[in-house]
């Protein structure tokens, strides 16, 4: 019989701003009151840079002694957590904790370590800890919403780490008698934490914010950065012939058709700062496959708007116009007229006539023109409820002005402010005489306000696509096939296939309990089908409608079997893109586009899009036109979105993964390349749950302290010489059975083919000798009887050796790469491979 102890955190949490500095020592407000809140032993941490430290003093109310110096600048905001205390329990109360992270009964879920509800006496010192719950009258009673930090030992040596809830307290004669708790394991709730957060809630660089102009469009779309913009048009259907790549409308592509994206590692860095609970290791989400994704910023159908959801909400830009040639507005043809100046005296009347002249675009909403004062902000004309291009006339004269040197302020009122193209001021200097009435003119010129350029900026997270930030990360997890579990004080999220090829094999055979056990069929589902929810634009319907066939989607059953059907859904937008030929001639382009139209070619709107983006080299007649000058520019290069990571030599390596869940065509290359989401992520563990030979054992075993307290999930259990792997174990802790429920571990279709035996010996150890920006070296100890090593990187094969090392290059910097090796036997005339011997490495 095992010793279980339970220890919870008692005593509330604590949260305050530190008023000074002093080393080790935490300086509260004077109403903090750590005398009667604070015990010896609490965590302290720093939420602004998520420092941690104890406290081993409680000084006095407003001073705390730490273990560590995390304070070093004042009024940085801190939580204190209470100190875990021992409860205790009955002297034969059974806990029992089931222990599972992937469960073929559900196969695009991660799960947790949990216990079946349990009961702990209501002791004097239970009571003490739980704050009496039954009496709803206790003011800061133990607060029952929130699960608290929990740990389980066993003989004295840690089990689980996890949190408890107290579910209910049964009573008896009218007296507490005990509480029920349940346990679970040590996770990141994410729900908890993000809670209904959209990924616009998310704070990023201010850097990353940009000027909505034709320079700035041209540079995102022709060099490729954290946020950039792809060849993918959400309101013009681009054609190419000998005229050039334009618009069935015939008009040249420009920087409003276009949307920028958004690095997908930049909107984790996001999460990971703006909620410091979440902190992921960097082995795959800075990996190449997430560090090369985007996000398409496609927040509504159309063009882009500054727009309140609710259209209520309206956006000024305010441009001056006045004594100073200096001040906004830029002389760009006709005659300076500034300063002017309006007089009422004499015999000759001095007056400024303004034409002003507004180019929309494709202005919708409505909007108006307000012209007011700068000495004392008056409105002196007004244009409202304006919609289209218009040119307004205000009349400037000393009876709505004023006399003196011309200053005034023309704001640019609308829900949408993106829109406006051009703002250009034609500003005519007259004289007029009392007797006649007749104007002269002495001069006109045009103006145009590079202030208006400035103002209309592109804020990140204005232009987000609405998504929880919890769907996204699910909607990530199932993409990639990910498990995520808590490694100390990080969360590890690697793919499944990665997660399992760590494990190390424990022959449990005389630890069975062989009087009885149960075989059972692993399948649960007929077919299990992988597919992305929306596909609005029109290519990827007509692809559909043409071809019978799903674009993506990928199934893996077989309809005769038994079973349901099963199904693995992204809330992702799948688009299918086109590289144009030239209507002229036939001849094929470089240029390959997406659209975000619907069968009737206008404006849609789908769910979020992930892409890759290669900056693609192109000599086609591509001109990217300048609409406030009427000017094009030619390009030789421009971003090009990918379904899968094209390296910047345009490689596309053997293990990188489109973002297809079948075997598609490339829509640049016209034939398949790299693997796909469910070869890559999927096939290994589906097709050996669909295996005519899985078969799941359930089986009581008394397994040793050492394997309870030291096995993983992704370990396999071998019983008379037969591997299982790992789908659940129930152990009671108070009587050390354990209930395994377990399935046959055969060798993986990767495996298969691949030619790798798991009795064949693999390479000991794989190090690192030397690594820079672009390649990282490794080394190996020889293996006796191979003929050559195959080195492997994310997955494929990237180059064969006879050596013992190797130099793996072409890689980017600052992304971390698995690197592995795997031995080469030639048995009988055929090749035999080892399974592979991994690292992670990030280069500098």
């Amino acid at each position: 019989m095992q010793i279980i102890e339970l220890y919870i955190t008692a005593g509330d949490t604590i949260q305050g701003f530190n008023i000074g500095v002093s080393t080790n020592k935490l300086i509260g407000l004077p109403d903090s009151q750590f005398t009667s809140t604070v015990k010896v032993g609490a965590k302290v941490r720093n939420t602004d840079d998520d420092t941690e430290a104890f406290v081993t003093t409680v000084v006095s109310d407003t001073v705390l002694n730490l273990s560590a110096d995390i304070f070093t600048i004042a009024y940085k905001s801190y939580v204190i957590s209470g100190v875990l205390e021992r409860l205790e329990l009955f002297g034969d109360e059974s806990v029992s904790i089931t222990d599972s992270i992937k469960n073929v009964k559900d196969v695009a879920k991660v799960f947790t370590p949990f216990s079946q509800q349990f009961n702990v006496p209501a002791s004097k010192h239970n009571n003490k800890i739980f704050k009496h719950y039954e009496n709803s009258d206790i003011l800061n009673s133990f607060d029952a919403r929130y699960k608290v930090d929990a740990l389980i030992k066993l003989n004295g040596a840690d089990y689980k780490k996890g949190k408890i809830k107290l579910n209910s307290v049964s009573m008896k004669d009218n007296k507490p008698y005990a509480y029920k708790l349940i346990f679970f394991g040590e996770t990141i709730e994410f729900k908890d934490v993000l809670a209904e957060n959209e990924l616009s809630s998310l704070e990023y660089p201010s850097s990353l914010n940009f000027s909505y102009t034709h320079a700035n469009g041209l540079q995102k779309f022709t060099n490729l950065s954290e946020v950039c913009m792809p060849l993918i048009t959400h309101s013009k259907n681009m054609r190419l012939d000998n005229n050039g790549y334009k618009s069935t409308d015939n008009t040249f592509l420009n920087f409003r058709d276009l949307k920028p994206a958004i690095k997908v590692k930049t909107i984790i860095e996001a999460i990971e700062n703006d909620y410091p609970e979440i902190d992921f290791t960097d082995e795959f989400f800075n990996g190449e496959q997430i560090n090369n994704l985007y996000l398409w910023m496609h927040k509504e159908k159309g063009f882009m708007s500054n727009a309140e959801e609710s259209g209520a909400d309206t956006t000024t830009i305010s441009t001056r116009f006045g004594t100073n040639p200096a001040i906004g507005w830029v002389l760009t043809a006709g005659d300076e007229i500034r300063p002017a100046y309006i007089s009422s005296s004499g015999g000759t009347h001095r007056t400024v006539g303004f034409n002003i002249i507004i180019n929309t675009g494709s202005q919708t909403d409505e909007y108006s023109l307000f012209i007011r004062r700068a000495s004392d902000n008056q409105i002196v004309q007004s244009f409202e409820d304006q919609v289209g291009n218009n040119v307004f006339t205000a009349f400037m004269s000393a009876a709505n002005y004023g006399t003196g040197n011309l200053d005034v302020y023309i704001d640019f009122v609308a829900a949408n402010v993106l829109s406006l193209n051009t703002f250009t001021l034609g500003a005519t200097y007259s004289s007029s005489n009392y007797d006649t009435y007749q104007f002269i003119t002495i001069g006109s010129g045009t103006y145009t306000s590079p202030a208006l350029t400035s103002a209309n900026e592109i804020i990140i997270a204005d232009h987000m696509p609405k998504m929880k930030i919890m769907d996204f990360l699910s909607n990530l997890f199932k993409m990639f096939n990910l498990v995520a579990y808590k490694q100390g004080e990080q969360i590890r999220v690697i793919p499944l296939n990665d997660f399992y090829s760590e494990g190390v094999n424990y022959d449990i055979t005389k630890y069975v309990d062989t009087e009885s056990s149960e075989i059972r069929k692993v399948l649960q589902y007929r077919n299990i089908k992988l597919d992305f929810k929306s596909r609005k634009s029109f290519l990827v319907q007509k692809q559909q409608e043409l071809l019978g066939n799903i674009f993506a989607q990928e199934s893996y059953g077989n309809d005769n079997w038994d079973g349901g059907d099963y199904k693995v859904e992204l809330d992702f937008e799948k688009m299918l893109y086109e590289r144009l030929s030239n209507a002229n001639t036939g001849s094929l382009s470089t240029i390959c586009q997406g659209a975000m139209l619907d069968k009737d070619f206008n404006p849609t709107i789908g769910q979020p899009l992930l892409l890759y983006i290669k900056n693609q080299a192109t000599t086609n007649d591509f001109e990217f036109e300048d609409t406030s000058t009427s000017t094009t520019t030619t390009i030789t290069n421009y971003n090009r979105p990918s379904q899968i990571y094209v390296q910047s030599n345009g490689v596309v390596s053997s293990g990188s993964s489109s973002l297809n869940f079948g075997v598609e065509a490339d829509e640049f290359f016209l034939e398949p390349k790299g693997t796909n989401l469910f070869a890559k992520y999927y096939a290994d563990y589906i097709i050996g749950v669909f295996d005519r030979q899985g078969r799941i054992l359930t089986v009581d075993a008394y397994l040793p302290l050492h394997i309870i307290l030291n096995y993983n999930l992704n370990d396999r259990f071998i019983i008379a010489n037969k591997v299982y792997r790992i789908n659940s174990i129930k152990t009671n802790l108070l009587t050390n059975k354990s209930k395994l429920e377990l399935y046959t571990s055969t060798e993986s279709v990767t495996q298969l083919e691949n030619s790798q035996s798991a009795s064949a010996d693999r390479v000991a150890q794989v190090t690192v000798t030397t690594k820079s920006t672009d390649f990282i070296t490794i080394g190996w100890t020889a293996v006796t009887g191979v003929v050559g090593y195959d080195v492997i990187l994310n997955g494929g094969v990237f180059d064969t050796t006879v050596g013992t090392s190797l130099k793996v290059n072409g890689l980017q910097s600052g992304t971390t790469y698995n690197i592995g090796v795997r031995a080469k036997y030639n048995i009988s005339g055929n090749d035999v491979y080892s399974l592979d011997t991994t690292i992670t490495e990030t280069t500098l």
